[in-house]
């Protein structure tokens, strides 16, 4: 029995080099184990493995999680496709008073929709929902409490609460004739698979609030994709109605400037360590912090807000087309330049490492106050193109 134990020591010991694990260890070799007691050869034989499994682990981390594979801000260019008519698509009344027309295209919001959903859930691992990510540090904490891996899931459920958002409103709204025709069913079917929780697995046995068994987040967003694209193909051969008036177009504009509005609040609440209290002339203590780069949840912020400009970034691109004749009567042009380049300018912030210190500091700069002031200007954009179709 001890000849055979030294033949696996030394064969174990060969391995060991080959690795280079001998290097971290006092000796080269296991001295005579057959002398040691029983957990000492055990562990002779365990430490290396563990090592390399957890380089493993920690390497599918960096590799799944560490950037957003597809990210380009160029991305509505490739989806986009300019209208070749002077309306939008679907079902549109001129404002004149004239008969309603009606044109057949592909709506372009749905478009960039389906763009979107296929850079959060096929492009990459739908990181909220992913059981590795959602372990922790090894189920110590959630990643969201450290500086690392964090960082993409913050970014696509951003993106996905636009995606959300103008779900809503195709699907309440757009897709329909004045909200008293029936709802379309590819629109009201996306809509409910992109409600599912985005922490949602195929198991989820640590979470009351999340069935315990059923298809995955992801599984769900993905397939929404398939309900767009017939929503479109429909659209384009005049099986399902687009309704691009003016008032529709208020309405979104709207609900996206409130949409924005409740963003900034969040990222105020959070870069504010001190506020001024009115009714005794003194600052005091307030929501947030000024903790600069040791503000581990700043980031999550940060990003989450990043990926909702990213995906408005596109999806206002693609309002555009589709509103085509409203923005030629309404002249909303140039407004609209202004807010488009507020948000690829928003969209675009991306530090190496996300600070959350003072307005005024010299060392660590303040990344949030920089997004929510971003944030603002776009949305003042917006709420000018929204004051612009109520006269």
């Amino acid at each position: 029995m001890t000849r055979i134990f030294d033949w696996l020591v030394e064969i174990w010991d060969r391995i060991r080099g080959l690795l280079g694990f001998h290097r971290f260890t006092r000796k080269g070799r296991g001295d005579d184990l057959s002398n040691k007691g029983l957990i000492k050869r055990v562990y002779y034989f365990v430490r290396p493995v563990v090592m390399v499994l957890t380089l493993i682990y920690l390497g599918t981390m960096v590799w799944r999680f560490s950037w957003i594979r597809g990210e380009d801000l160029s991305y509505p260019q490739t989806l986009i496709t300019a209208s070749t008519t002077a309306v939008a698509a679907g079902e549109t009344e001129p404002e004149s008073g004239a008969a309603a027309s009606r044109t057949c295209e592909r709506s372009q919001i749905v478009e960039v929709q389906i763009g979107l959903l296929d850079l959060l859930v096929n492009q990459n691992d739908w990181a909220p929902a992913t059981p590795q990510y959602k372990a922790g540090l090894f189920f110590l904490t959630d990643w969201a409490s450290t500086p690392f891996f964090d960082n993409k899931a913050s970014f696509q459920i951003g993106a996905l609460g636009a995606v959300r958002r103008m779900s809503i409103e195709l699907t309440d709204t757009l897709g329909r004739v004045r909200g008293t025709s029936e709802a379309d069913p590819d629109l009201v079917a996306a809509r409910g698979r992109l409600q599912i929780d985005e922490t949602t697995w195929i198991l989820n046995p640590f979470n009351d609030r999340l069935p315990l068994w059923g298809t995955s987040a992801a599984s769900n967003y993905a397939d929404t994709i398939e309900l767009f694209d017939r929503f479109n193909t429909r659209l384009m051969n005049c099986d399902a109605l687009f309704d691009a008036r003016a008032d529709n177009l208020f309405q979104l504009l709207d609900r996206v400037s409130k949409d924005l509005g409740s963003l900034v609040d969040q990222i105020g609440k959070r870069s504010q360590g001190h506020v001024y209290d009115v009714a005794s002339h003194t600052f005091v203590d307030g929501e947030g912090n000024n903790a600069g780069w040791f503000d581990l949840r700043a980031d999550n912020l940060f990003h989450e807000a990043r990926g909702r400009m990213y995906a408005y970034h596109g999806l206002m691109q693609g309002a555009r087309v589709d509103f085509a004749s409203v923005m030629d009567k309404r002249d909303l042009t140039d407004v609209w330049d202004r807010m488009e380049a507020r948000i690829a300018e928003t969209a675009a912030l991306s530090p190496l490492i996300v600070s959350n210190g003072r307005e005024d500091g010299f060392m660590m700069p303040d990344h949030l106050s920089a997004m929510a002031e971003n944030v603002l200007r776009a949305r003042a954009n917006i709420v000018e193109l929204r004051d612009i179709l109520a006269r």
